[in-house]
């Protein structure tokens, strides 16, 4: 049965490595739903949080080939009750009548991880941070007002 997997790969922060990540879940056939990576304070080193729907079996073989790519220095794989994991997005929401603007606004401070980030006067920008939940509810909320622009981050995660 296919689950949804956050795969957390340390590797040696260097020129390519990326590619030969990627590579290696393309060649299998995993499509990656979130990716982010960041370098890392150990010695320059980087950290990927690769989230991928499958099987456990193919998760495995995976695990088992990224320590093939000689920059991989550790592996973990995750399920989501072994992580606290959140997402950020950016929402521009159209709000050119004071009574919508005012409806936005309230609905901005009602709900947890939400702040108006940019005023202007035909739009707001709200950032939300939180589980991808969280994020799509919030999306949803918003769509009546007129959606502008949205852009959601990958996942990024800390092991329980």
């Amino acid at each position: 049965m296919k689950t949804l997997y956050t795969i957390t790969i340390f590797t040696e922060n260097t020129p390519g490595v990326l590619y030969r990540i990627a590579d290696l879940f393309l060649r299998r056939k995993i499509n990656i739903e979130s990716l982010t990576v960041s370098e890392i304070n150990l010695e320059e080193q980087s950290r990927f949080t690769v989230v991928v729907f499958a099987e456990a079996e193919l998760v495995e073989k995976i695990v088992k080939q990224l320590y093939r790519i000689i920059e991989v220095t550790k592996v973990i794989d995750s399920i989501d009750q072994d992580l606290v994991a959140r997402e950020i997005a950016l929402l521009k929401v159209s709000a050119n009548k004071l009574d919508k603007r005012k409806e936005i606004e309230h609905l901005v401070t009602i709900t947890s991880d939400t702040r108006i980030v940019k005023v202007a006067q035909n739009y707001l920008v709200i950032e939300i941070t939180g589980s991808e939940h969280a994020v799509n509810d919030f999306h949803e909320l918003m769509k009546p007002f007129g959606i502008k622009e949205f852009v959601q981050s990958g996942r990024i995660a800390v092991f329980r």
